[in-house]
């Protein structure tokens, strides 16, 4: 992966990369985090169509996060994945993010007007990076 995915969680930066795995696995979350988060970053991956198996990648998080709430970071998660098989950054040098989806593929944010999917963020994406989620989306229109 090429492109440099980041997210934040209270108010901290964090970088995710992304190595090859022998199954889709999240390293840097609390301890009853990684295994309900990395379900829910998956379901929301093949239910909106964008893949149609998970990809094997371990998305590891720098710095570790201890943060109880890690909503967050879904879609940087999914960013990140969907860098590692090339869907998206394919040109780009650095993608930063921050949402939360729903199992559907569904993109929810502070700031933002109309519900998103997954595969409108990741068109984006693979056009120009994002200085700010809700710049971005703040007026999308259906």
């Amino acid at each position: 992966m090429d492109c440099r995915v980041w997210g934040v969680v209270d108010d901290r930066l964090v970088e995710l990369m992304a190595e090859p795995d022998h199954a889709f696995r999240i390293v840097g979350l609390p301890e009853d985090r990684p295994r309900t988060t990395a379900d829910r970053i998956r379901a929301a991956l093949l239910n909106s169509g964008l893949l149609r198996e998970a990809p094997f990648v371990s998305i590891r998080l720098d710095p570790l996060v201890a943060a109880e709430t890690t909503w967050d970071l879904d879609l940087p998660l999914a960013l990140a994945a969907l860098a590692w098989v090339g869907v998206v950054g394919r040109d780009l040098r650095w993608i930063f993010a921050a949402g939360r989806l729903g199992l559907d593929g569904t993109v929810f944010g502070r700031g933002l007007a109309e519900r998103i999917t997954l595969v409108e963020v990741a068109d984006r994406f693979c056009r120009t990076p994002v200085v700010g989620f809700e710049r971005m989306f703040g007026k999308v229109k259906r």
